[in-house]
């Protein structure tokens, strides 16, 4: 294909709020959006006008692109060139995203990956991907002040329905600065319920209580921030038995240092090896399964071999969903450590 020279961005996104921000920004900068359908085909066509055309960059929301292609290792294979690959840049709104999940994908050589692009991201904390694109398209960038003004004019606004729109809108932070002060402020200790132990949980009235101390909210609003840490995958019932709720139920976050040190590619490598989990075809109820492994295996392995709790082995199994790299085999939902199947995606 024939270099154009004309600034241009490939955006793999869903259509919504995000993607329309995203599209207003860039034209506003002169760059040409391209919308790119979540197909094989049109991730191949991505990666090569990406390696002809060294004018262009590429946004792929991997949350919002459910198929193999759009995982963060077939995209490697898909873009060899180094330089392909650092004008790529991944996102993940529709998952927690955290500094092991970032560093794998910077190791991989993408540009980066963000938990969020909208007109307010876009405007503050993620101004730098704007900059980014300006660097490598050669286009002008542009100063927040002028982006709102923009967005203002094309009548573009946040969705404040969304989890993170929720999270943003009463506390005026990020999802994950969320979880982070929940988790520092909320006492996670060992308890016990019909003389069953939950290690390392906390109760959900007393986060909803600090919740409402911290940002002057009534009840309900607070409940409404745990439950959208809990669509976010952030936020988990120690039994995956009740959303959110203000009651003396036992919840964990998906904060972990310990899971912090897990390289999510190596672990994938190994856990998929011959050394890791059993794969084999399965029965459930008179129907077959084919090559999938048991929730509860998976985390008795990652406990094992990573030394870590039980309940950071089933957070780190689930960081690999977040990155569609294992499913469900009826994907109902994330990982449990249960006799539940599940596959890796190929």
């Amino acid at each position: 294909m024939r270099q154009t020279n004309t600034p241009t961005a490939l955006l793999c996104m869903p259509p919504g709020e995000a993607r329309n921000a995203v599209r207003a920004a860039l034209m506003a900068m002169h760059v040409v959006p391209q919308d790119i359908l979540p197909s094989h085909a049109e991730l191949e066509q991505l990666a090569h006008t990406l390696r002809a055309d060294s004018h262009t960059v590429a946004v792929i929301d991997l949350a919002g692109v459910r198929h193999a292609a759009a995982q963060p290792v077939a995209l490697a294979a898909l873009l060899p060139s180094p330089e392909a690959r650092q004008r790529t840049l991944l996102t993940r709104p529709q998952h927690g995203l955290w500094a092991a999940d970032r560093a794998w994908v910077q190791a991989l050589g993408f540009a980066d990956l963000v938990a969020q692009l909208d007109s307010v991201s876009l405007g503050s904390e993620s101004h730098q991907v704007l900059d980014w694109v300006a660097s490598l398209t050669g286009a002008q960038p542009l100063q927040s002040d002028a982006l709102a003004r923009y967005f203002s004019a094309m009548q573009i606004k946040p969705d404040a329905t969304s989890p993170r729109g929720v999270i943003r809108k009463a506390t005026g932070l990020s999802a994950e600065a969320l979880c982070a002060a929940l988790t520092s402020n909320v006492k996670a200790l060992n308890r016990s319920y019909h003389l069953t132990s939950y290690p390392s949980c906390f109760v959900g009235t007393e986060a909803v209580a600090w919740l409402c101390k911290q940002y002057a909210l009534p009840t309900d609003p607070a409940v409404a921030l745990g439950a959208a840490l809990q669509a976010l995958g952030m936020l988990h019932h120690v039994a995956h038995e009740h959303a959110f709720a203000n009651e003396a139920f036992f919840y964990r976050t998906a904060v972990s240092t310990a899971v912090e040190r897990i390289n999510p590619g190596v672990l994938l490598r190994l856990l998929s090896s011959k050394a890791g989990v059993a794969v084999r075809d399965r029965l459930y109820h008179g129907k077959t399964y084919a090559q999938c492994f048991i929730g509860s295996e998976a985390v008795d392995w990652v406990h094992t071999t990573q030394k870590v709790a039980r309940h950071d082995a089933e957070i780190t199994l689930n960081r690999l969903h977040g990155f569609n790299l294992i499913e469900h085999v009826t994907h109902d939902h994330p990982v449990r450590d249960g006799m539940f199947f599940y596959r890796f995606v190929a």
